[in-house]
């Protein structure tokens, strides 16, 4: 026998009621992890991106602090340099003041050729002695080897020319010839 029921059949879900609490909870956490996931890949390619302009904007602000420090080198350098020259001037100078300090009133020159180690006097005087006396000694003092030559011009004054030369130290070679 075939068992009846009284109650009309009612349809069923396919899921119940906390089921589909469930899965829907599941699926808008799903969606979440997605859009979240979404969002922090584009927010890295967009920090990896920034990086790469910052570092490109570092390298070239290096090549930009190099090329400063090769120019502060440079000028540095100038620098120093400029101020070598200006303290050789001064001495060069200096030493032309002297020299013309050591010239007497008696005698007038006429050229001047001033080298590391030598110096060429041209000029003219009254006599001969008053160079002997007045400007050989203090040449002789300064230069180790002094050579004049004197002549007479067509007004009767003296004319002479002086090339003193300092020598250089000893060498090896004459060190070596002595023994």
């Amino acid at each position: 026998m075939r068992s009846r029921s009284f109650i009309q059949p009612r349809k069923k879900r396919l899921l119940d009621r906390m089921s589909s609490l469930w899965l829907g909870f599941i699926v808008l956490v799903a969606v979440g992890l997605i859009v979240f996931g979404i969002l922090i890949h584009y927010k890295s390619s967009f920090y990896i991106k920034m990086l790469d302009n910052l570092h490109r904007q570092n390298s070239s602000e290096m090549k930009k602090v190099k090329h400063l420090q090769k120019e502060v080198t440079l000028m540095r350098m100038q620098g120093q340099l400029a101020r070598e020259v200006t303290k050789a001037n001064e001495v060069l100078k200096e030493s032309i003041q002297n020299m013309f300090d050591l010239i007497p009133d008696q005698i007038t020159l006429t050229k001047v050729v001033m080298e590391k180690k030598s110096l060429y006097l041209k000029g003219y005087t009254d006599s001969k002695n008053s160079y002997t006396l007045l400007l050989e000694p203090p040449l002789k003092s300064i230069f180790t080897q002094t050579k004049v030559k004197f002549s007479k011009d067509t007004k009767g004054r003296t004319v002479f020319e002086s090339y003193s030369t300092i020598a250089d130290q000893v060498s090896l070679e004459d060190i070596n010839e002595s023994r």
